[in-house]
């Protein structure tokens, strides 16, 4: 039986992950607090009062930046303290409730990506608990409110076909499951899943991009993902999309059921 292994947040775009235990997944919203922040180019305008989807070349990520996988960052939602580490040194902690301390982090980052003067990053989340049509805005690579999700199978699979080891965080998926055959979850596509009080609907695969290539441990770009998947398979595909359609709590050690 299909079990979910693992669930993960990423509650500012291009950082850390955050491991959780038990969570409530709401009705056609994503994983609660996933990128919730971003970092917003210096000549990109976002209206926090209005969000809109923005691609994420507008955002520092390890697409472009990939000196962000070295960092080691922790952010508390409930105190907004980000703590970030190189090298298991502590490089900054900030309470992100003011100006000044925002401010910090974003000339934090400003000087560790070496950016330039004139390129000030600017930290942004939505404003407003919900926007007009009552959805939480994310900065997700997608307009879709979604969820991620990766089966631990398939990694192994294209791990032997490649011969190298993959970090399943690569793919920066907030739910990881197990007891799958390889590449099986693209048959859910168009189907629903159920997983504890939650129900899922899978909707499209995940087409991967250069930020995968990345190593998770060193900002390394020592592996082209894409490019390996489409020589061994014929696409550029790995893990998929669901929304979520039936509000539940879902924990590590579920069960997944179709429906």
């Amino acid at each position: 039986m299909t079990i979910l292994k693992k669930i993960f947040r990423y509650p500012i775009k291009g950082l850390s992950g955050e491991n959780i235990k038990k969570i409530l997944l709401e009705k056609d919203q994503v994983l609660l607090g996933d990128r919730e922040y971003a970092f917003a180019r210096s000549h990109v305008s976002f209206d926090e009062n209005n969000p809109l989807y923005l691609r994420k070349t507008n955002f520092l990520a390890l697409v472009n930046e990939e000196k962000l996988a070295k960092l080691r960052t922790e952010f508390i939602s409930k105190s907004k303290r980000l703590i970030a580490k190189v090298d298991n040194k502590i490089v900054l902690d900030e309470i992100l409730n003011n100006e000044i301390n925002i401010n910090k982090v974003e000339v934090f980052f400003q000087k560790y990506l070496n950016l330039g003067d004139n390129n000030k990053p600017k930290l942004v989340q939505e404003k407003n608990n919900y926007n007009k049509k009552n959805l939480k805005h994310s900065f997700s690579d997608l307009p879709d409110k979604a969820i991620s999700i990766i089966n631990l199978n398939t990694i192994i699979d294209f791990e032997k076909k490649i011969g190298k080891k993959i970090d399943p965080s690569r793919f920066r998926a907030n739910l990881l499951i197990d007891n799958i055959d390889p590449w099986k979850e693209f048959d859910w596509v168009g189907k629903k899943v159920k997983i504890g009080k939650s129900v899922l609907e899978v909707f499209k695969r995940t087409q991967r991009c250069a930020a995968t290539n990345v190593n998770p441990e060193n900002g390394v770009r020592d592996i082209n993902i894409p490019n390996e998947i489409n020589s061994y398979f014929g696409h550029l595909d790995l893990g998929v999309y669901a929304k979520v359609k039936k509000t539940g709590i879902i924990s590590v050690n579920d069960e997944l059921h179709l429906n």
